[in-house]
């Protein structure tokens, strides 16, 4: 008799298994373990790149706003205010001075245009104070420009009561002399506050916000978000059999509007930024300035005639305003106005003074005399409003020059509110990132669910 058979125990039936059942039920058991961790790893690198790219575009956006608005809101406007309390207060300086030469000024005194000149700088201040607010160092440069403007109005008022003698003429050369004192005077004060807030539009404009610079954390985030939903969908069609992911395709659609809307807005901002707090400001304070000389020009002739040279000083900072407003092709344009050549108007004013200065000044009054310039034809061509007259081609230069201004700062301020305009991204980056994380959360459920329930 033999030994009677044992039934096989699960160890010896493991035993003699086939070596690729083994293999393949191990492959079967990794692959129940990891799954599930894949798609949830993948979903949260989803959501870790895609809300951290939404929130780059937002912030780059909405600073770069704020920027460009402080450029049109604040300091384009606030270099514009005190451009415009210069060029008033040169124009006061060269009315008062046109009514001594005129013999008008015992009669009204420096006259309406002086008055008009003077009211408007006091806006024009005002209006940079509103401006510079929130600068506390400009504070005491405004203060102190307030105060020699009164003090400038004041030594007109002590030359108005002496009549047409030499303490009126005194009174207008002190006055004159405090507008244009080198380094202490009022247009000294005032260019200081405007070169820095000059300064202050191309720090906004080389700042980090309104470069390329700041779209590089959106750039890499939604870099990454682009990788993992590829990533995500080549896994998934494999795991699971399916040739798309819907949603996740509408995520990558997305992604893919929100890189694009990102990059032109960016673009946009900075190409306008650039043009506007660049050449634009430039050529608003050059315009400005091109104004400011054309009056200091009518205004130093005019006080050395009435001063028999008294202001050579002037003269001598006229012939230099002159010669920059003939050279510096940036503040002249060819053509502006109605058939007004600036250039040829700028060279006729040249010629014209130096025909005044060949005439010389006329016979000398007594000490205690009419100071007036007694011979008429100085008198006219100096102060005459035909295009062969001093004044008369000032005028049509500074209107010409006056419009050139209103248009640049116009176009100036256009582009910086075009760098402000966030082109609907500020109501689109939170739809487009709410839409992506979205489908993607839907498009990772569907697989994990299918996943766990066998399907």
């Amino acid at each position: 008799a033999g030994t009677p058979a044992t039934a096989p125990t699960a160890r010896t039936a493991g035993a003699t298994a086939p070596a690729s059942a083994v293999r393949k039920a191990s492959r079967t058991g990794k692959a129940r373990r990891t799954t599930p961790q894949r798609v949830r790893l993948l979903a949260l690198l989803f959501v870790l790149t895609v809300v951290p790219a939404a929130v780059a575009s937002w912030v780059r956006v909405d600073r770069a706003g704020d920027e460009a608005d402080a450029l049109h809101d604040r300091h384009l406007p606030a270099v514009v205010a005190l451009e415009q309390v210069a060029e008033a207060l040169t124009e006061a300086d060269r009315a008062a001075a046109r009514a001594l030469v005129s013999g008008s000024f015992p009669l009204t005194g420096p006259g309406t245009d002086y008055q008009e000149a003077v009211k408007i700088a006091g806006q024009a201040l005002a209006d940079a104070r509103e401006r510079l607010g929130e600068s506390r160092s400009a504070l005491p440069q405004l203060r102190a420009v307030d105060g020699l403007i009164i003090e400038y109005t004041g030594l007109v008022g002590v030359a108005q009561s002496g009549g047409e003698g030499p303490l009126a003429v005194a009174g207008i050369v002190y006055a004159s002399d405090l507008l244009h004192a080198e380094n202490t005077g009022i247009l000294a004060r005032l260019g200081e506050l405007r070169d820095t807030e000059l300064a202050a539009m191309r720090d906004g404009r080389d700042g980090f916000w309104t470069s390329s610079t700041a779209t590089v954390p959106f750039w890499l985030c939604a870099g990454a978000a682009f990788v993992v939903i590829v990533v995500s969908m080549v896994y998934l069609r494999r795991r699971f059999r399916r040739h798309l992911n819907p949603p996740l395709l509408i995520a990558l659609v997305a992604l893919c509007v929100l890189v694009a809307w990102d990059g032109v807005n960016a673009s946009r901002t900075q190409d306008r930024v650039n043009e506007a707090a660049g050449e634009g400001a430039t050529r608003v304070t050059a315009l400005w300035q091109a104004r400011t000389d054309v009056h200091r020009v009518v205004g130093a002739e005019s006080l050395a005639l009435v001063t028999r040279g008294l202001g050579q000083d002037h003269r001598a900072e006229a012939d230099k305003a002159l010669h920059e407003l003939g050279t510096a092709g940036v503040a002249l344009p060819p053509t502006a106005g109605a058939g007004t050549d600036v250039g040829r108007d700028i060279a006729a004013m040249r010629d014209t003074v130096a025909t005044l200065r060949a005439r010389g000044f006329g016979p000398a009054p007594d000490d205690d005399a009419d100071q007036t310039p007694q011979d008429p034809e100085t008198v006219s061509l100096l102060l005459g409003n035909d295009a062969t007259a001093l004044t008369g081609l000032a005028v049509r230069a500074d209107t010409a020059l006056t419009s050139a201004a209103a248009d640049v700062r116009q176009d100036t301020e256009r582009k910086l509110a075009e760098a402000g305009s966030d082109q609907g991204l500020g109501t689109a980056v939170p739809l487009l990132a709410v839409l992506m994380v979205g489908a993607g959360a839907w498009g990772y459920w569907r697989r994990f669910d299918e996943y766990r329930s066998g399907g």
